[in-house]
């Protein structure tokens, strides 16, 4: 492009900053928002007029070959004329899209308008889109009207400026049939709010002059993206169709600022017509200085804001002060958006092509899951981030509060009928139970885990949660006494005041038959809390959704169900252990206890036949127990009371004996061994040992890299490869 009368050429270091930013545009133009001019307008405002007049490029004027992607227009001189036109890929676009336009690269000395519309033609063509009468595929699906590719058009020049311009499809409202539909108005109208809604983005708004700017929509969508209008510049077309006096004062007035509130105001230009075709640019540059000579125009002659001379001298005044400001900022988001880039690449690992980077890989993520499980199991919740954003992955406080709960749950609930008190402490006790019993810290323990809940989180855990269960109080239950006294009458033979072991653990199984149901609901509450770690601990180490799948799917799942129904069956044998065989202990509590009860008998008997004082030095009670009252002491109960008595006694300190090492052995082997830190517990099974394990077909099913993991590791190398490029761009070593 020519230079224009008057127009003041670019100092060496205003050309070293734009082409700087033009080479960043070809970086990293994707990534990075980077000073910009970008010209929107409707179709027929005359935009692609105003760019011929601001880049010297003609562009085709047939409506088959209107705009239909942005344009990257780059005018620089250099000694030889050439024009050369490629495409820069959408970062979206898919491999064959990308592969069909990679290689569009077309060179010219000159372009004449035949030359040029085929080239039009060819760049639909590699975009796949439609043009003229090529609107399907091979396939014969129709061609969409537009593209997100970049058409970048470079005019080399000894006689030209440097000079770089966006152009945007034009806005429009009504389909055509057979070239554009609904979605294409859609899809444009983003395209336009995309490109002008960053702050480095100057706003070049296109329209024509016979309309009141006011009204424009396009000034509308501006005002969107820049709120206070300092960065919107509007350029009024075609005022030779201003015929009316008061449109012509309209737009005059918005030139000379009296309306409108843009910052960079309004500028009027008079392009080419259709009649003007066989004008030069020198021509028609001429005429619109005749035009603006001309009453009522001449009153612009001096607002330095009427021709293109003046609109192209002041967008790039603009556009270099805009760069000015801007780049110091660039050198820092360039450098961070590369450390981001290099981080989600770091994130995935080495190329894995072969067994021995995908066995690598898979390790890296055992190790990585064996640490968080030490961390977890240790209560050690500071060194990884998960634990803080995840309180419900704090594995060992879990477990420690349902193993807590557990024990309170068996305490309260685990008998199935209350045994007698022998004291008043006794009475106060049993109490206490009572209240534990429907207390909501018992009730909330119970339910901690919302199984329903909790199945569609984890469908897989189902047959676990199915294993057992709820145990149901009959309200026609009788007494501890009744029941011991029914079967000491329908099974006693002809001892005299005692009765066998199996009876003991007959009444023993009686007493317990809740244990299964409150065991076989903390084993599954336990589960759920190991499961639901392993699961999300598994997906935060693996990054990859394939690799995920393979690897939960294919091989951990499997052996976790199975370590869970060992755990399981590990309690149900503890269970059957405890329920159903002999009643056996060596425990001296046994002994002590039984004593005690009797003791505690003894005493509330003589309490109740005595006379109680308190001594008034001391102050401790004491009992008088006159002989003759000793007569009275209940010591002649009938045989069958008094062994129902015993086995009262021997059934209730049994069974706390029982539940108490019960309790432990729960804790200890079915949790603390099958569940958490035993050799084949769940948190075992994803280690370094089932990694070296698997074989060369195992590990390319897990960890080979399918088509779309490798190519965003193509596309994340070329994105490190280009900001290190810009980066060397800003830094002034390119």
């Amino acid at each position: 492009m020519s230079r224009l009368m008057g127009e003041d050429q670019a100092s060496p270091g205003n050309l070293s900053i734009l082409t700087k930013v033009d080479k960043l545009r070809e970086l990293i133009g994707t990534r990075v928002a980077l000073p910009q001019v970008v010209v929107v307008g409707d179709q027929s405002s005359g935009k692609s007029s105003v760019l011929e007049n601001l880049t010297g490029f003609a562009f085709p004027r047939d409506a088959e070959l209107c705009t239909r992607y942005v344009t990257q227009i780059t005018c620089r001189r250099e000694a030889q004329e050439s024009i050369t036109v490629s495409i820069m890929v959408n970062p979206d676009a898919t491999p064959d899209a990308r592969a069909r336009v990679k290689d569009f690269h077309r060179t010219y000395t000159e372009l004449s308008p035949e030359t040029l519309a085929q080239l039009f033609k060819e760049a639909n063509d590699a975009m796949g889109i439609s043009s003229g009468r090529n609107t399907t595929d091979p396939s014969g699906f129709p061609l969409p009207a537009f593209s997100e590719h970049i058409l970048k058009i470079e005019k080399l020049g000894p006689n030209e400026e440097h000079f770089t311009v966006i152009d945007v499809p034009g806005i429009f409202r009504r389909e055509t049939e057979g070239v554009t539909t609904e979605s294409d108005i859609e899809l444009v109208m983003n395209m336009v709010k995309k490109y002008i809604q960053d702050s480095r983005t100057i706003i070049l708004a296109i329209m024509p002059s016979n309309v009141d700017p006011a009204t424009q929509e396009i000034l509308k969508l501006a005002k969107k993206a820049d709120p206070t209008m300092t960065r919107t510049m509007a350029v009024l077309t075609k005022p030779d169709l201003a015929i009316e006096r008061v449109t012509q004062q309209i737009a005059i007035d918005h030139v000379l600022g009296k309306r409108g509130d843009l910052t960079l105001g309004y500028y009027v230009v008079k392009n080419r017509g259709p009649d003007d075709a066989e004008k030069s640019l020198e021509e028609g540059q001429a005429a619109e200085q005749t035009f603006f000579s001309t009453s009522p125009w001449s009153v612009l002659a001096n607002s330095g804001k009427a021709g293109i001379g003046c609109l192209k001298q002041r967008v790039r005044d603009l556009l270099i002060d805009l760069i000015k400001k801007e780049f110091p900022k660039l050198k820092a988001e360039v450098a961070k958006e590369l450390g981001t880039v290099r981080a989600h690449h770091a994130e995935m690992g080495p190329s894995r092509s072969d067994q021995h980077t995908q066995r690598a890989y898979l390790n890296r993520m055992s190790e990585a899951f064996q640490s968080a499980t030490r961390d977890a199991l240790g209560a050690y919740y500071t060194s990884n981030r998960i634990f803080s954003d995840r309180h419900d992955l704090r594995l060992i406080t879990r477990v420690v509060e349902a193993s807590e709960q557990y024990a309170n749950e068996m305490l309260a609930n685990g008998h199935t009928r209350p045994f007698l008190p022998n004291t008043e402490n006794d009475t106060e006790k049993i109490e206490e139970l009572q209240e534990m019993k429907f207390s909501s810290d018992v009730a909330e323990g119970r339910q901690a885990v919302d199984f329903s809940a909790a199945l569609k989180d984890y469908p897989e855990l189902e047959e676990i949660v199915d294993g057992w269960q709820e145990f149901l109080d009959d309200p026609d239950t009788c007494d501890i006494m009744e029941y011991i006294e029914d079967v000491y009458k329908s099974s006693r033979g002809q001892d005299l005041g005692t009765f066998g072991n199996g009876l003991l653990g007959t009444l023993f199984k009686e007493q317990s038959k809740k244990w299964e149901e409150i065991t076989l609901e903390h084993m599954s509450v336990v589960i759920y809390h190991v499961h639901r770690f392993t699961s999300e601990i598994v997906k935060s180490i693996c990054p990859d959704p394939r690799v995920h799948e393979e690897l939960w799917n294919g091989y951990i799942l499997e052996e976790l169900m199975a370590s869970y129904r060992r755990a399981m069956d590990h309690a149900k044998f503890l269970l059957r252990i405890e329920r159903e065989g002999l009643p056996l202990t060596l425990t001296h509590a046994f002994s002590e206890q039984i004593q005690k009860m009797r003791t505690d008998r003894l005493t509330k008997a003589i309490r109740k036949l005595g006379i109680a004082r308190s001594s008034q030095s001391s102050g401790e009670q004491s009992i008088i127990l006159m002989s003759s009252r000793l007569q009275e002491l209940p010591t002649n109960k009938a045989n069958s009371a008094l062994v129902c008595e015993q086995m009262h006694d021997l059934l209730s300190s049994y069974y706390e004996v029982a539940r108490q090492r019960f309790v432990d052995v729960v804790y200890q082997q079915a949790v603390n061994h099958h569940l958490l830190f035993g050799d084949k517990s769940p948190l075992k099974i994803f280690s370094t040992e089932m990694v070296l394990g698997l074989n060369e077909e195992q590990l390319d099913m897990i960890a080979a890299e399918d088509a779309p993991v490798k190519q965003r590791r193509a596309k994340l190398v070329r994105d490190i490869d280009n900001l290190e490029e810009a980066l060397k761009v800003l830094k002034g070593s390119r």
